[in-house]
């Protein structure tokens, strides 16, 4: 797990270029410094009356479903025919935004809304019925909803406020780019005033050396590096308090590497790192330095490489970019085998695009395929297609549906996923809240496993890599991260609601370990409360 700790960093690195590259400035300049100034000068998306007051359409469809997968996994085979359309209206200036859909699913067809406004995001429950016939437990059952369901997130007003300055990347994520960006040595861009271009341009060996740069600055910097993503996450949907938490497990996790020698500062160790999961066989990005101009994205990379996991993705891209005008086309195609499982999967994403300051398109291709290579067998076949037209429009309407207390109730309210414990009469407290989760048949209530146990007079150990051994009596339970499979004094048992770890507590299914101990579990779904008997 320490080797893998900081791989998820080191692969951004990758993706931060190829999405933001783009040159525009004079030759004095280094072409470091150019992508830098353009990061915080201005944006990639051309401006114009389509981004303040514009309509569209979208339509999404499944061309092509068989295989094995199919026709015998449910949810699976209950997407065969499915399509989407969605209409919607936007007005930046007076912050509201509506999408009208209809959804084709599994024989049947919902119709709904969803509306942004102003700090408030708004939806039919139309929505929450379809994703129940997706994954039973969305809604508890007998819950009775009304028609709207809405959502308060001060983050949507900074949206907005970003959307009517022009900021179309958030300035949070510049940033974040830019900390990336001042970590790369000046070696990897190139600037060459003949072709009137700048090229960024990396090979798996100049990928280590840049990740080990990276690293290191987040390592000196890790205050501003943690502050950057905290703020990020903060202005993209995310509460305060919870960007709060990740700024505090950023700096713990690098500390607790930097202090205990796991945290990567070395050409080997950065090596070794990427060893065996990660190969970059080429990345690079010309692009022009006047405007508009002529634009290539190019990348090779391998995953894994040994028996059990191989695999490559191929990322390209040719676009035309400039103020007034975005146009191009990209392709991402993948293929991977998994050799414990005889399986090799392949698929591609295609698609063109086209968008000035008064309208856009764009048409999109999703290719799937899963076989059994032993026995040639497709287990899978997939075809989605799917294109999208908007345009500016002066005159443009965006109905917002009048929320009041007896057509619509807060999601977060509606959705409170904290059931009370009470053991023989008493709250039982947790330094983790316990949460519902849904399951096939139905749904779980998790909660830490070392309060509920001590709770109940048990003794917890904890058995390398993945055992834990619960102990009350004469009765031993052995369970597994992970696993399904679990030991009741030495019988085998199954459970469907697995073990995990979450931060630093083992999570677990409430019922199982109550009922194996001999409690009586009763919940009331009124109160959402469980009440736990313990002889």
């Amino acid at each position: 797990m320490k080797k893998n700790r900081y791989f998820l960093l080191a692969l951004t690195v990758i993706i931060c270029f190829g999405v933001v590259f783009s040159a525009s400035a004079a030759s004095q300049i280094t072409a470091k410094q150019m992508l830098i100034d353009r990061l915080q000068s201005s944006d990639f998306i051309p401006t114009g009356d389509i981004n303040k007051t514009s309509s569209g359409t979208a339509y999404y469809q499944i061309k092509t479903l068989s295989g094995v997968y199919a026709a015998t996994l449910n949810p699976v085979a209950k997407l065969a025919g499915a399509d989407l359309k969605m209409d919607y209206t936007l007005d930046t200036p007076e912050n509201k935004m509506a999408i009208n859909y209809i959804v084709n699913y599994d024989g049947a067809k919902y119709s709904g809304g969803m509306f942004m406004d102003n700090g408030r995001f708004i939806m039919t429950t139309e929505f929450l019925s379809l994703l129940n016939s997706m994954q039973s437990g969305i809604i508890p059952e007998g819950k009775e909803l009304p028609p709207y369901v809405y959502m308060d997130n001060q983050a949507y007003n900074t949206m907005w406020g970003n959307l009517n300055s022009g900021q179309y990347i958030p300035p949070e994520l510049k940033e974040l780019m830019v900390f990336f960006v001042e970590a790369v040595p000046e070696k990897y861009f190139t600037v060459s005033l003949v072709d009137q271009q700048v090229s960024f341009a990396l090979d798996q060996n100049g990928f280590e050396d840049v990740t080990l740069a990276v690293l290191s600055k987040v390592a000196n910097e890790r205050d501003r590096f943690a502050s950057l993503v905290a703020d990020y996450m903060a202005t993209s949907g995310g509460q305060q308090q919870a960007a709060d938490m990740i700024k505090s497990e950023l700096l713990k996790s690098i500390e607790q590497g930097v202090n205990d020698g796991s945290y990567p500062d070395t050409a080997a160790e950065v090596k070794n790192m990427m060893a065996g999961i990660v190969e970059l066989k080429e990345l690079k990005y010309q692009a022009s330095i006047i405007s508009p101009g002529q634009n290539s994205f190019n990348m090779t990379l391998g995953l894994g490489g040994g028996p059990e996991f191989s695999g490559q993705v191929v990322v390209k891209s040719d676009f035309t970019s400039g103020k007034d005008l975005l146009s191009g086309t990209y392709s991402v195609d993948f293929k991977a085998n998994a050799g414990t499982e005889n399986i090799s999967v392949s698929g591609a994403m295609q698609g063109e695009f086209n968008q000035t300051g008064l309208s856009s398109k764009s048409n999109d291709t999703i290719k799937i395929n899963v076989q059994d290579y032993n026995t040639g067998t497709s287990l899978l076949d997939l075809l989605i297609e799917g294109h999208a037209d908007a345009a500016a429009d002066p005159e443009v309407r965006v109905n917002i549906p009048v929320l009041t207390p007896a057509n619509s109730m807060d999601l977060m309210k509606m959705m409170n996923n904290t059931p009370a414990i009470i053991l023989n009469g008493a709250p039982v407290a947790f330094d983790v809240a316990p949460f519902i989760v849904p399951v096939e048949n139905g749904s779980r209530i998790l909660v830490p496993l070392r309060n509920l146990a001590e709770a109940l007079g048990c003794e917890v150990g904890w058995v390398e890599p993945d055992q834990i051994n619960i102990v009350r009596g004469d009765k031993t339970i052995n369970m597994f991260i992970n696993k399904t499979g679990y030991l009741v004094n030495g019988e085998e048992k199954q459970l469907d609601a697995p073990p995990f770890i979450m931060g630093d507590r083992t999570m677990v299914p409430l019922r199982f370990v109550a009922e194996e101990l001999g409690c009586t579990v009763e919940y009331d779904s009124a109160t959402n409360t469980v009440n736990i008997y313990s002889n």
